[in-house]
């Protein structure tokens, strides 16, 4: 692959921030990416912008884009436009990486915003439905779309699957929920900063069984970016080695899922396996989606979640540390930004400048994440290896 360096990655502090517009959003995230990356707008040779829910949420569909970068400065070059669901900001930034590979472009710009708040719950939770396929919806039982997302239906079936088939138990989906939640605690930009362990988890408001309200991520505002260039910067550089995107199998298939494939991919294009990864960000809308994807991306071996989650495998400390940020859980999820914060924090940790959730002294790192739901399965996940530069 191509050397593709990340000049510079920022993001804003998730929450839920209603009097707060897209374009301010935007204009944080790139105010402070063009500060990490020591650059100027003029500078960005292309824009790919992601966000999944403005059209539903406050009507600006077409052209968001331009719409949130204008008032920056960007003009006359490319900006596209990219919406995939949760995995929007991965795919802008694989397609920012394919753009370099092909020698389009030498400096480009990912950014996502993503605006999901709004006074009408209502038509909050119900703008999530977008993200199945609408023919074809899966029941989501009595109430989805007027208290809670629908997606939230499906983590229950999954947490159940996991009880199943790899003997999981709540308690171990409660574990992975608190480990969230403390490093959030220690994540200036996390949405909640909550003193959560445990037991409190369990004993939180029931919203599908056996999925309590603090095991899944909360309905974010936010915006993050990354700039990714061919020439390396000043100070520490980071590679983006493996850069890869995959959708579900095929009507029929018994293929591997979106995250296995894409996963693979990745790694196959760093020369990597998931044994040398140091630390990861994976998708985590709920405590069941981040065991799937232990799995899914090869770190953990099937069968062995539940000790990952009650012996701290995955914890500041522990043998392979997963979504120091706090993940979906705690950090929060701003859809088309997710995928970008990820990278962010990664970033930050291969530098070294974590702060008190520095999990040692990674090389490696892998991001993670899915997006969309078809038949059950998720849509789309893109993964990108992420290498310190020796």
């Amino acid at each position: 692959m191509t050397d593709i360096y990340i000049r510079g990655t920022a993001m804003t502090r998730f929450g839920r921030h209603l009097d707060t517009s897209m374009k301010e959003l935007g204009a944080q995230a790139v105010g402070a990416v063009m500060e990490s990356a020591q650059m100027e707008v003029e500078d960005m040779e292309a824009m790919f912008f992601a966000n999944a829910l403005a059209g539903l949420i406050t009507g600006q569909e077409c052209i968001r884009g331009g719409v949130v970068g204008y008032p920056l400065g960007f003009g006359s070059i490319p900006i596209h436009n990219v919406e995939n669901a949760c995995a929007s900001g991965g795919n802008a930034l694989y397609l920012a990486c394919m753009s370099i590979a092909a020698g389009v472009h030498d400096t480009v710009l990912a950014l996502g915003v993503e605006k999901a708040n709004h006074e009408d719950r209502p038509r909050m939770f119900s703008a999530y439905a977008a993200g199945t396929d609408v023919e074809a919806m899966f029941d989501t039982g009595d109430g989805a779309g007027t208290d809670r997302t629908p997606l939230v239906d499906r983590q229950a079936v999954l947490a159940k699957a996991l009880f199943d088939n790899a003997g999981m138990t709540v308690r171990g989906l409660a574990a992975i929920a608190a480990k969230a939640y403390a490093y959030g605690n220690l994540n200036e930009n996390a949405h909640r900063q909550l003193d959560i362990g445990i037991d409190d988890v369990l004993e939180a408001r029931v919203v599908v069984d056996p999925i309590t309200s603090l095991m899944s991520s909360p309905i974010s505002d936010g915006a993050a970016a990354v700039i990714v260039s061919r020439y390396p910067g000043p100070g520490v550089n980071i590679k983006i080695a493996g850069s890869a995107m995959a959708s579900r199998p095929p009507q029929g298939s018994d293929g591997p899922s979106s995250a296995a494939a894409a996963t693979a991919k990745a790694y196959e294009m760093a020369g990597i396996g998931p044994s040398d990864v140091d630390i990861a960000e994976v998708h985590d809308a709920s405590a069941a989606y981040e065991a799937m994807a232990w799995t899914a991306t090869g770190l953990c071996a099937p069968g062995d979640e539940e000790r990952w989650a009650l012996e701290g495998h995955t914890a500041l400390g522990g043998p392979m540390p997963v979504n120091p940020s706090g993940g979906l859980i705690a950090r929060g999820h701003a859809l088309g930004a997710s995928g970008l914060a990820q990278i962010h924090e990664l970033t930050t940790q291969l530098r070294g400048e974590a702060g008190a959730r520095q999990a040692g002294s990674p090389r490696t790192a892998l991001a993670q994440v899915g997006g969309g739901v078809i038949d059950w399965e998720t849509a789309v996940s893109t993964a990108h290896v992420l290498v310190l530069d020796s």
